[in-house]
């Protein structure tokens, strides 16, 4: 059960397969259970999952979770696994910390993935519901959290009960402080900066973050960038619609990973 210590936190991690390096960046609360439905991908590449402080076995630290912190703990696991460079794809608000990773540590990333991701929270509706999140954590209602994710992430009786426990036992006042640093985060005035592939992967029900896609057209023209949709889905791409999200991560990586 490997740990790893960063900036005050000890870092819980799991790493399955062999292979050219996937790390996964899951979204608050939700740990590295999220990504059960990736380790059929195990098969050619080393899937990376790291829990967030606060988040599994990983410990509080110095008791906050922003995006820059995040992002920081990553980078020192990829240094921890001595890795060259890896494909980070993230999920939600786990884009953001990707997208902080790319910035900057450009020399370390081979590619990213954001699934549903965006580079600020600009719409009333994704607004909405990162002041529902920090409102629940701030009542400590993470009983509550842990039915809507793990119901609305897996029809798979055991991927909810990883995700429900996850939840549970996550540090609602941690939950809080992310909520609130993915609401005030921006890179979209950094996005000329970005020079790393990037794909784009929405649900096709997922209507209330395409707008996002505008914003890397727009800014991120010094970068690689791909738009893939997925059939029947909207936010839940990673979870609900497993198989093909791993499909294109796998086409999207073996184009951009040596072998």
């Amino acid at each position: 059960m490997p740990f790893f210590s960063s900036q005050g936190a000890t870092i819980h991690y799991e790493v399955r397969g062999e292979g050219p390096p996937l790390l996964f960046v899951h979204p608050p609360s939700m740990g590295a259970a999220t990504f059960m439905g990736q380790h059929e991908l195990t098969k050619s590449y080393q899937v990376i999952c790291m829990n967030a402080r606060g988040h599994g076995q990983s410990s509080n630290g110095k008791g906050t979770l922003t995006i820059e912190e995040w992002a920081r703990d990553t980078y020192n696991l990829v240094k921890e696994l001595q890795l060259e460079k890896v494909i980070i794809a993230g999920y939600s608000c786990g884009g953001s910390v990707a997208l902080e990773f790319a910035l900057n540590w450009p020399e370390r990333t081979a590619g990213i993935v954001l699934a549903g991701g965006f580079p600020e929270v600009s719409s009333t509706l994704l607004r909405k519901e990162f002041e529902t999140g920090i409102w629940i954590a701030e009542n400590e209602l993470m009983g509550l959290l842990a039915q809507i994710l793990s119901f609305s992430n897996s029809t798979n009786k055991e991927h909810r009960r990883a995700i429900a426990e996850t939840v549970r036992h996550v540090d609602p006042h941690l939950v809080a402080s992310m909520y609130e640093s993915g609401l005030e985060y921006t890179c979209t005035s950094r996005l000329p900066n970005l020079r790393v592939p990037v794909l784009l992967l929405y649900g096709i029900r997922d209507w209330y973050v395409h707008y996002y896609q505008y914003l890397f057209f727009k800014h991120a023209q010094q970068a690689e960038l791909d738009v893939v949709c997925i059939n029947s889905v909207g936010h839940q791409i990673p979870t609900l619609e497993a198989h093909a999200f791993n499909a294109v991560v796998e086409r999207f990586a073996n184009a951009k990973l040596p072998s």
